[in-house]
Parts: C-alpha cells; structure tokens; sequence
C-alpha cells in the first residue's frame, strides 16, 4: 500500500478519483487545513485518524507535514449503486455486513467464504473496521479484489437503505430467538456480523427482521466470527441452489 505525505499531495489525492483507504493526521492539527481534510474525508467516507506525531514519524520516512494518506489496493463500490443494479438484474442479493471486525485476517477469510458461496458484497463502516490491506488480500486468497466491497459513514444508514429496497435484515447472535436452519434463506437478504467478544452493536438490532443462532452442540461459547461467517454463508447457498 502506498504512503502519500504531505499536505499538498494528500489534498489533491483526497480531491481527485485515487482510492484511499484511510487517511492519518497529527493531533495537534487545526485550523483551515484541518477542517478541508476532515471535510473531504467525509465525502468520501475515508476513515480519518488523529494520531501523535510519533506514529507518523514512525510510519513515514520523510517530511509528512503532519499528515499522510495509505493508497487502497482495492476499488470501493458504493452501496446506493450496486443494490439497483443487482435488482434490475433479477438477483436477490445477499449482502454481509461487518460490525466492528477490526482483525485483519478475519475480514480476509470472511471476504473468501464470501466470494466462494456467491454473497454479493461486503459492507464495511468507515470507522471500527480493519484496513484491507496486503495481509487481508492475502488470507482472502485474492478474493478481496473480485467481490464488491461497500464503504459506508455507518451501518445504520446502510440498513435502513436496504430495508427500504426489501432487503431482510438478518443478525447472527449466540443469543438469537431463531435457528439459521429455520430461515427463510432464499430471498435479497443483509447478514449482520459482530465482532468476537462484543458481538453486534446494540443499537443496530432494533432494524433487524430476526436474530438468529447458529445451532450448535458443544460446549465452547461462540465461535470465530470468521468460521461462523463460512457456516452461514454455506447454509445460504445450500438453499439457494
């Protein structure tokens, strides 16, 4: 992933069509400059990062000016485009959105279940969310640069658009009232992934159409949400086809 620093050269990245993943910014930073970057990250839905000078002396071998921007490996689409296109084109989507997974290589294996059993796209919130950089590609096994992937300001806009288009919100939950098994798996839906440990946010659940459990026999409380990810994107294909 290329590094571009300094201010001139990181504003005319962040004004043109060069995709970037996320950009960094000294802490100490204010004023006129400060507020264009934050302005313009935020039409673009970049994730903006305020951190001490250190860090970016460490990461930047050069004059960074306070300021440097990491290149995407990827081409983000956006959502409010691609979910037409799949309805005029007669596919019940299947969308899987990431709640704060911040793991780099969970995001990676997730994205190659993904591609593998035929999802539609990943959508990821600007913030709370791990870079797709080269480790992710790789433990994707490629896959990260064939499915779509959707960057959005949060979760919750997202949702609510795809209800609005009769997407069914469905969140995977150890504690949900339905099992996968006994869904309804065959018609545009939106999966809902937390991260390990604190699971979906929840302030998203009150959109959702169910919450549901993964049937499990042993004794192990969750499982990877990357694992689980595979099982449930398995179990849709299977009804699928």
């Amino acid at each position: 992933m290329e590094r571009i620093y300094g201010r001139n050269p990181v504003l005319e990245a962040l004004r043109s069509e060069v995709g970037i993943d996320r950009v960094y910014i000294q802490d100490t930073i204010s004023g006129e400059f400060e507020k264009e970057v934050r302005k313009l990250c935020k039409d673009r839905e970049i994730p903006l990062n305020r951190v001490p000078k250190f860090k970016l002396d460490n990461e930047v071998k050069g004059n960074h000016q306070g300021i440097f921007a990491v290149s995407s490996l990827i081409t983000y689409v956006a959502l409010e485009d691609l979910l037409p296109q799949l309805i005029q084109s007669d596919i019940n989507p299947v969308f899987i959105l990431l709640d704060g997974v911040q793991d780099v290589r969970n995001i990676g294996a997730i994205a190659r279940s993904a591609e593998v059993f035929g999802a539609h796209a990943l959508v990821l919130p600007s913030k709370k969310s791990a870079p797709l950089n080269e480790i992710a590609i790789k433990t994707s096994s490629g896959a990260l640069t064939h499915i779509p992937v959707c960057r959005v300001k949060n979760l919750a806009s997202a949702i609510e658009f795809l209800s609005q288009h009769d997407v069914e919100i469905l969140g995977a939950d150890t504690e949900g009232d339905v099992a996968l098994t006994d869904l309804d798996l065959t018609g545009p839906i939106a999966i809902v992934l937390g991260a390990e440990g604190q699971g979906i946010d929840r302030n998203l659940k009150i959109y959702f159409d169910h919450l549901f459990h993964i049937p499990q026999g042993g004794k192990t409380e969750s499982l990877n949400v990357s694992v689980a990810a595979g099982i449930i994107l398995y179990e849709i294909h299977k009804n699928r086809k």
